[in-house]
């Protein structure tokens, strides 16, 4: 599996006073942290699932609300590292 070759932290505070945290990592994320995602689908994946779906992804950036400790967006990559990459779930 690859991983991306850095990492990224940084925190941003928007006009409605809300912090979000952009990383590129999923270390300290929990399964409740993913509530709220994938409303409407026909067949949602759980959110135990969307975890390992962001933890097995090549790339993934997460937008998380510091001040309410979740999850408020995210992007996954999969990628062969050389060429392709496939971003899913848009």
């Amino acid at each position: 599996m690859l991983r991306s070759p850095f990492f990224l932290q940084q925190q941003r505070k928007g006009k409605n006073g809300m912090t979000i945290e952009y990383r590129t990592d999923t270390g300290g994320i929990t399964p409740d942290m993913l509530e709220g995602f994938f409303v409407g689908w026909p067949d949602t994946p759980g959110c135990g699932t969307h975890l390992r779906l962001l933890r097995q992804s090549s790339h993934v950036v997460l937008a998380v609300d510091s001040d309410r400790r979740q999850v408020a967006g995210f992007i996954t990559a999969v990628s062969d590292g050389v060429l392709s990459a496939y971003i899913p779930l848009l």
